[in-house]
């Protein structure tokens, strides 16, 4: 037998340290590393948790913005409000309830964790104080978030939730005012949602558009009128229009101007008119006095229940 083979020595008191030193410190790092990597996973879980929470309400949100209501004849617009973190429409569902989506950055909330409500009517008719500070009161008004932790303005930005796009033709402005509300046709929502800011994982965004179908403009009631025989003229409306571009249904007047009052029915011809039709050959009776001036209107309904009514046309009595 050799003499290595026959060497009985051990490893020594230091080398084994040195061994168990470094097994710790590998071990150390690998468990420290698997830490850091599980924590890490679990926080992009809960990002995606959050993200998936949002992406539901924004899904929600397009659905009632697709069944926004109608506008009628007592109610032009069905948009109470069109801000960049606050919207308020009202939905054609049975009850024609209002929804509210509106950010809130104060507390309970923060720019950095700021909180996305709906809220919702019970009824028809706006409730009073559902349009005031995030997420707003009023009676009858249910309320739920739909993210608590969106990021929108988050150190100073101005990264809005809600975009709007009006008609063709319109100024790039649109809708600066209430009154350009009925001409909003699409809707951008995005939301960026983070659930903790102070980690390094980055926050998500969260998007959706919709066209507003049921959107309606009221049409523009526009007459032309010649004298083309004794004692007789023709009215033209047929330079009246819809922004829609749907067939328009026209009433005539002498006398009285047409009101709302003459148009409650959607489904029957106004009160009071003349009479109907793109063109009008009237014969003025006897009892108006030639040289004499008449007051005459026209009035245009689109399907939507929507009329526009011409400024007055006063007609003097050809000989």
């Amino acid at each position: 037998m050799t003499a290595r083979t026959a060497d009985q020595r051990g490893f020594t008191l230091i080398e084994v340290m040195i061994v168990c030193a470094l097994f710790l410190v590998v071990t150390g790092a690998t468990l420290t590393a698997f830490t850091s990597f599980s924590n890490s996973q679990r926080r992009t879980e809960i990002q995606h948790d959050h993200a998936e929470d949002a992406r539901l309400g924004l899904d929600v949100a397009a659905r009632q913005l697709r069944n926004l209501a109608n506008p009628t004849v007592t109610s032009t617009t069905t948009i109470a409000r069109a801000d960049d973190y606050d919207f308020i429409f009202q939905t054609s569902d049975p009850a024609k309830t209002w929804v509210r989506y509106c950010l809130q950055t104060t507390a309970p909330a923060s720019p950095t964790a700021g909180r996305l409500w709906e809220v919702q009517s019970a009824t028809a008719t706006l409730p009073v104080g559902m349009d005031g500070a995030c997420p707003g009161t009023g009676a009858g008004t249910t309320k739920s978030i739909v993210s608590a932790r969106v990021t929108n303005t988050r150190n100073a930005l101005d990264r809005n939730i809600f975009d709007y796009e009006c008609a063709v033709g319109q100024p790039a402005t649109c809708p600066s005012v209430a009154a350009e509300y009925p001409r909003i046709t699409n809707v951008g929502i995005e939301l960026f949602v983070d659930s903790k800011t102070s980690d390094n994982i980055r926050e998500m965004r969260v998007s959706t558009g919709v066209f507003l179908r049921n959107q309606n403009e009221p049409p523009v009631a526009l007459a032309t009128v010649n004298s083309t025989a004794p004692r007789t003229v023709i009215f033209n409306g047929s330079r009246s229009t819809d922004t829609e571009s749907r067939t328009l249904q026209y009433y005539w007047f002498k006398g009285t101007a047409p009101t709302a009052a003459n148009f409650t029915d959607c489904n029957a011809l106004p009160t009071g008119m003349l009479d109907q039709g793109v063109t009008l050959t009237y014969p003025f009776p006897t009892s108006d006095a030639t040289g004499s001036t008449q007051d005459f209107w026209l009035a245009v309904r689109d399907p939507g229940c929507l009329t526009s009514i011409s400024s007055k046309i006063q007609v003097m009595v050809p000989a």
